[in-house]
């Protein structure tokens, strides 16, 4: 049948079908498959030991930032000896979550920039403890007795970091203040109870008097570390393992400044209105945060063996001193955090 149709065509198109009859079309050869990268394996592996350590990280934080605000809701509604205690508690089981899944914050705070502002927002340190609340020789300083001030999330939210990086008017350290006080100044269930009567001696509306405003203000930073610490632990894209090995490579470096910047502030427990964080704080940061970055660095644990590897297989010169450096006795952070910085050429 097709012979006779193309005695019909113009002999050129017939021509070209029954050339198509007596064979099939060339295809065009298949292109050769990429060749996978030496180190994918090891990427892979170290993708996979970053999920099995950022998993129980995460869901603490998951119990423990909604925990510690319905502690804080708890010792608002009842002031007592047994909710304060209660509500410290709570701070300080939350700053060890946070610390020890600091390098997993930050590794996700790389690759999801936006995650960046409230990482920081969260702990800020040292802070000034005369621009929150009053200090022993400033016994009206503050943001609580500045009257001026309505204090909800908003407006403490625009007094962060005013004029100083260390007016810190939110985060972890202002609620370890308002909850705990100060060495000198413990705080007592009574700094935190309603006033609901006008006394004589009442100079101030009930609004403005420092126990009704200090429980605003508990409520008011509870609520922002809440909103902060729930964007920190939301489900994140996936991304290549590449990518996710430098963000763990910087997150790392990051960590080891962060312990640098700790072991610097051992002294900053000035409380007439100098810098000041609290020892009791500092102590928790910097031992949650080095066993955080030892799981990668020191300790024989999947994670340590997953990135070794891949380490050994980019560049062993670099994997040797970066062992070298992590042994070093004594330590030191900043050069460990410069080095990490610095990672060989092929991981990115």
């Amino acid at each position: 049948m097709k012979a006779c149709l193309t005695s019909l065509l113009p002999l050129a198109l017939a021509t070209a079908l029954l050339t198509g009859c007596e064979r099939e079309p060339e295809r065009p050869a298949p292109a050769p498959a990429p060749h996978a990268s030496p180190a994918a394996a090891e990427y892979d592996a170290l993708a996979a030991a970053f999920a099995e350590e950022s998993a129980p990280q995460l869901r603490k934080l998951v119990v423990a930032a909604p925990g510690f605000r319905e502690a804080v809701g708890a010792l608002l509604e009842h002031p007592d000896d047994t909710r304060l205690h209660t509500a410290r508690n709570a701070w300080t089981l939350l700053y060890q979550g946070f610390n020890r899944a600091w390098p997993v914050l930050a590794t996700r705070a790389t690759l999801a920039p936006s995650l960046a502002h409230p990482l920081a927002r969260a702990d800020i340190w040292p802070i000034l403890p005369g621009y929150v609340d009053a200090v022993p020789g400033w016994p009206e300083s503050g943001l609580v007795y500045d009257v001026t001030l309505p204090l909800n999330t908003d407006t403490l939210i625009a007094q962060q970091d005013m004029t100083d990086p260390a007016e810190v008017s939110v985060g972890l350290q202002v609620l370890h203040l308002l909850l705990f006080g100060l060495p000198e100044a413990p705080r007592a269930p009574l700094d935190v109870t309603a006033v609901t009567e006008l006394l004589p001696s009442h100079q101030l509306p009930l609004s403005e008097l420092p126990e009704n405003r200090r429980r605003a203000y508990l409520d008011a930073a509870s609520a922002v570390l809440l909103e902060d610490l729930t964007a920190l632990v939301q489900p994140a894209q996936a991304v290549p393992p590449r990518t996710l090995a430098a963000a763990l490579m910087q997150a790392l470096a990051d960590g080891y400044l962060r312990l640098a910047r700790l072991a610097a502030l051992e002294g900053a427990t000035a409380t007439d209105g100098g810098e000041f964080m609290s020892p009791a704080a500092r102590e928790i940061a910097v031992t949650e945060t080095r066993a955080a970055v030892d799981q990668w660095l020191k300790a024989d644990s999947p994670q340590h063996q997953a990135l070794m590897a891949l380490l050994n297989t980019l560049d062993v010169h670099y994997a040797n001193a970066l062992i070298e450096q992590v042994a070093a006795e004594p330590q030191d952070a900043a050069a460990l955090a410069q080095l990490l910085s610095t990672p060989p050429e092929g991981l990115y």
